[in-house]
């Protein structure tokens, strides 16, 4: 009898110990997620500084005071001035416009995008288009130095000029960093239009400067649009997330789909194992796309639960067969009818797949549904919650699909009796090349409950 009560107990004591296991084990996928709204709001691409407290942010953002887009760092809870770190620094004499900073793993170093010295830009510094180089910099602000498209000194003033690095990420070990690269500079360059992905050596010299070195292009010119997202968390296992637009042989894919995949990287990080492995398959804008802290889930960006413009183009082009050997050529003015403006204007949410079986995917977030857009996002240094920036066109100046004129009447007649104030943001703060919309932003802050 005793035997069997010290068994019962054993039994018991198992069970309670495996509760908070199985729980842990369950992982991510399971675990339910939710959103809360952050104060302040930062600018798009927030991403945390590690190894600071109180906790610091820096984001890009154009706070209409004449400085156009900058790099700014901000205390997380507001309760410090704001302050810029690239509003002035070398080469900012001449379209000093940048964005989208990433910071080294050690806190040391914040890669950022900037449109120095270019006379010819497109878009916006960082999120794609014409014009930026990758720049770096200390946290605050000093040592600031240009890492590629660096002209020698008997350049021509439009040397260089068609060239775009953006959406540069950090290892895990801070020794390397990924971009995507596009080259439109046909007079010196060779460009053809094209863009690739490439991954490249981040030192720091004898003399405390930060060059790039043993670039090697991992994804190739293809005619195919890229861009490039976070990396896999374990160091041991080097590799990052990554967008191409439907890579299949001209005259048997769908033109201007973006999808997510992943490239584990081989051979010292010159090349993507099997050309790169495909993680979703979607007539929708798959993008912007994060591990779990843990490395077996992945956390995404996608229209494919919203009808707008991008995602009948989509669907159309797949069931036509339309080949995809001049994405390079249609996906800007595509994505721009499908999300810089008003009419049919994609909205997105945030997704989760597991890496090793991809085809099951669960949606997290339902902001797409009052037109959010989420784009870029990134965990806190704990790995407690992710933080990221959207935007909305405001009710009223919205038309979704599908169309809806009685809903958009109320919404246009609630807007004439309630204008948005001056302070709104627009879509041109972030160096955006069309003409000014008002733009709502909100930082939100989303927990799984593991």
């Amino acid at each position: 009898m005793l035997r069997r009560a010290l068994a019962g107990l054993a039994m018991a004591a198992a069970i309670a110990l495996a509760g908070p296991a199985a729980a842990q084990a369950a992982g991510y996928f399971t675990a339910p997620f939710s959103e809360t709204t952050h104060t302040p709001t930062f600018g798009q691409a927030p991403v945390f500084v590690p190894h600071t407290d109180p906790q610091l942010v820096v984001f890009g953002k154009d706070f209409k005071t004449g400085e156009k887009n900058q790099v700014y760092i901000e205390r997380f809870d507001g309760q410090a001035p704001v302050t810029c770190l690239t509003c002035t620094g070398p080469g900012s004499e001449t379209d000093n416009v940048n964005g989208v900073p990433a910071v080294s793993p050690d806190g040391n170093w914040i890669i950022f995008h900037s449109w120095r010295g270019h006379y010819l830009t497109i878009g916006s510094p960082g999120y794609g288009g014409m014009g930026s180089a990758l720049w770096a910099m200390h946290i605050d602000g000093s040592d600031q130095t240009q890492l590629t498209d660096v002209q020698p000194p008997t350049a021509g003033p439009f040397n260089g000029e068609g060239i775009d690095d953006y959406h540069a990420y950090w290892s895990p070990d801070g020794t390397h960093i990924e971009y995507a690269h596009l080259n439109w500079n046909f007079v010196t360059g060779g460009g053809n239009g094209n863009w690739d992905v490439r991954v490249a050596e981040f030192r720091v010299a004898a003399d405390g400067t930060p060059p790039l070195s043993n670039t090697h292009v991992v994804r190739p010119d293809n005619g195919h649009w890229y861009e490039t997202q976070w990396w896999n968390p374990n160091p041991k296992r080097p590799g990052f997330l990554y967008t191409e637009t439907f890579p299949t042989p001209s005259g048997s894919g769908a033109a201007e789909t973006p999808q997510l995949f992943y490239c584990q990287l081989i051979n010292h990080y010159s090349e993507c194992k099997n050309g790169g492995t495909r993680l979703t398959s979607s007539p929708s804008w798959d993008e912007q796309a994060i591990f779990t802290p843990d490395a077996k889930d992945v956390i995404f960006m996608s229209s494919r639960d919203h009808p707008g413009f991008f995602n009948t183009w989509a669907s159309t082009s797949e069931t036509l067969g339309v080949p995809n050997d001049y994405d390079y050529l249609l996906i800007l003015p595509l994505f721009e009818a499908g999300f810089l403006q008003p009419v049919g204007q994609e909205s997105t949410d945030l997704y989760e797949l597991p890496l090793r079986e991809p085809t099951r995917v669960r949606r997290l977030t339902t902001d797409g549904d009052e037109g959010w857009i989420t784009p870029e996002f990134t965990w806190d240094p704990t790995n407690s919650f992710l933080m990221w920036t959207e935007n909305r066109f405001p009710d009223g100046y919205r038309y979704p699909l599908p169309v809806s004129l009685t809903e958009y009447v109320a919404q246009f007649e609630a807007l004439l009796s309630n204008p948005p104030g001056p302070g709104i943001v627009d879509i041109g703060q972030n160096g955006v090349g069309v003409a000014p919309l008002p733009l709502e932003q909100r930082t939100q802050i989303g927990v799984f409950r593991k």
